[in-house]
């Protein structure tokens, strides 16, 4: 049984291992086959260890068991199997949506080699019971997103994506080599599990982990990367925003529940952290036109939900923030697929060149409307059940602030999720769209997106089987009681839970009673005449993404530039670049000069002298 937590890297790295030798002698859709092979047989080893883990016990298997304190031993609970189950299975149903999509590209062996790699990267990290371990799969994955962003590296938009990847999220890394550094100086071990850990585990610890997995979970201020990444091919894009690489902090985060005693005033630092997350993500996707760079900032606050769940600090928060985590893997991936599917049918992703590919793309609409429903908290969807959870949670725990601008946020979501909607599947096609033949998704493809908007509706309707399954022993392995209780449609009778529940009725009952108003009065086939109260009518009578994004960055200018650091960014960059280029100066006239070499060497000297 144990050996069967090995299996899940071993079929990864094995089919990286066929691939590099068999490579140039298959056609592309063979390796796609072959990579989503691989995803399916680690998934199988996962799901066949989970019966043992959801009983509440843990799994251990040492990669090189004649060492005795390998580095490479795994540890498989709770918290390790909901994150390896998004890793193989989001990622599964990525790498079958890939075997269609890559069909004509070329460097394809390169390309699933790194996917491959990619899943297993995060599998290693939070099943690794060594911090060795966790920081070599933690600067792997780095390293494939870097790759794979950069994929197409003749474009030079790609290539500066990627390495503003590498730089942005590669330097906080170091944060997490020093504290495992100063960990291990003060307990003498690298286990995590090992109680020295947790006696040696303080606030400097923490923040230094936490500086860490900001960077890789897109937090306030270090966020700006991920919009680059979008020059990536769209399954990247998928597995960096749903499955793998933002979700890496989040487990580092979640992780510290498990090994240190936790302090009150660390849940402040991430309520503060997620909640302006929250609102920058949100503001920025509302004034995007480019679909892919409106669901990369929409990443970015759906990762400020995720963070604010887990900085509430109670058994709620710890509930909400495990299911928010899952849920948001299963739509955002939805959401990027049907991105990509739109772009290689359409030959673009900038919404007003876009329109009415309901007509001719009505699966990927449908797979669409299921993934937007469930991001913005529409109720039989997994969303609405996150959502509730997260509300419950805050009001239970007294944080009024929270519920506001979670709230207000999930107003601005719909928002902007209606005006991509309407925008990419409705009203006329533009003109760049007039005569283009657009055709729907091949059937490979929708089984992908299909299968994740499925389940986004399975959970929401019957949520009780991801809280019974996965995120109680989760929140075990995170040291939370786990005696709550969810019944369908996200409903939670007990008392601290009743006024939720109470308005997620009143939601439900809103929703069929408009529904039902629609169904007996539908509206007139022949439209209606429109009022404006005198305002001048917009091109061709409708609203587009141009008419929203136009307003939103009259109304937002200020708070934009404000929330944007990247100035700050390039302002750093290019000081250190002037400072280097001037030292570079200074020591060629130095070289130059045998006299001033001889008088900076001896003036140096005698500076060493004078402070030793």
């Amino acid at each position: 049984m144990n050996a069967l937590a090995g299996y899940s890297l071993l079929f990864l790295l094995g089919a990286v291992i066929i691939l590099f030798l068999i490579g140039r002698m298959v056609s592309n859709k063979i390796k796609g086959w072959l990579s989503f092979i691989a995803g399916l047989g680690s998934l199988g080893a996962i799901l066949w260890l989970s019966p043992t883990v959801i009983g509440g016990e843990t799994i251990e298997f040492n990669l090189f068991p004649w060492q005795a304190e390998s580095p490479f031993a795994l540890y498989f609970d709770g918290l390790s199997l909901v994150f390896s189950l998004m890793a193989a299975g989001i990622g599964s149903a990525i790498l079958v949506y890939c075997i269609d999509y890559m069909q004509h590209e070329k460097g394809t062996t390169r390309f699933y080699m790194l996917m491959l790699t990619f899943i297993a990267g995060l599998i290693g990290l939070v099943s690794a019971r060594s911090l060795i371990m966790v920081y070599l799969c933690w600067e792997i994955i780095g390293l494939c997103s870097y790759f794979l962003v950069g994929f197409w590296y003749n474009e030079t938009a790609a290539v500066n994506g990627a390495r503003k990847v590498l730089v942005m999220t590669h330097i906080p890394g170091y944060a997490l080599l020093l504290a495992i550094l100063l960990l291990y100086r003060d307990a003498g071990t690298f286990t995590w599990t090992d109680p020295a850990i947790a006696a040696n585990f303080n606030t400097g610890i923490f923040l230094l982990i936490l500086i860490a997995a900001m960077a890789k979970s897109v937090m306030f201020p270090v966020h700006t990367w991920i919009p680059e990444a979008m020059n990536a091919p769209t399954p990247v894009s998928a597995l960096l925003h749903s499955a793998c690489y933002v979700k890496a902090g989040v487990y580092l985060v979640a992780r510290m529940y498990s090994i240190a005693p936790w302090q009150p005033s660390w849940n402040v630092i991430l309520l503060v952290i997620g909640c302006i997350t929250m609102i920058v993500g949100t503001l920025f996707a509302l004034a995007q036109t480019d679909l892919k760079r409106l669901l990369a900032f929409s990443t970015i606050s759906q990762l400020g939900y995720i963070m604010t769940a887990f900085g509430i600090g109670t058994p709620f928060g710890a509930l909400a923030g495990v299911f928010y985590v899952f849920s948001h893997g299963l739509f955002k991936g939805t959401l990027f697929l049907c991105a990509g599917a739109i772009q290689h049918a359409a030959g673009t992703r900038d919404m007003r060149q876009l329109g009415g590919l309901a007509k001719t793309m009505p699966r990927t609409a449908v797979i669409w409307l299921i993934a937007a429903a469930a991001i913005i908290g529409v109720p039989l969807t997994n969303g609405f059940v996150a959502k509730w959870l997260l509300y419950d949670s805050a009001l239970a725990s007294g944080n009024w602030a929270v519920v506001i601008i979670a709230w207000l946020v999930s107003t601005f979501t719909a928002f902007y999720i209606l005006k991509a909607t309407v925008s990419v599947f409705y009203g006329e096609p533009s003109d760049f769209l007039t005569g283009k033949k657009v055709e729907e998704a091949s059937s490979v493809m929708l089984t992908g997106m299909g299968i994740l908007a499925a389940l986004s509706l399975i959970i929401g309707i019957a949520p009780q089987l991801l809280v019974d399954w996965l995120a109680k022993p989760a929140m075990l392995a995170m040291k939370f009681d786990s005696t709550q209780t969810i019944s369908f449609l996200g409903f939670h009778l007990d008392q601290s839970g009743v006024p939720v529940t109470a308005g997620a009725v009143l939601a439900i009952s809103a929703l069929l009673i408009v529904w039902i108003i629609y169904a007996i009065r539908k509206p007139s086939p022949h439209g209606v005449s429109s009022f404006t109260g005198g305002d001048p009518l917009p091109e061709r009578n409708s609203l587009n993404t141009v008419d929203f994004s136009e307003f939103v960055e009259d109304i937002f200018s200020p708070a934009l530039k404000v929330l944007d650091p990247d100035p700050v960014y390039t302002g750093i960059w290019r000081g250190v670049f002037t400072f280097s280029q001037w030292i570079k100066q200074v020591s060629e006239k130095i070289e130059s000069s045998p006299i001033v070499l001889i008088v900076g060497a001896a003036v140096l000297l005698s500076v060493v002298i004078w402070l030793v």
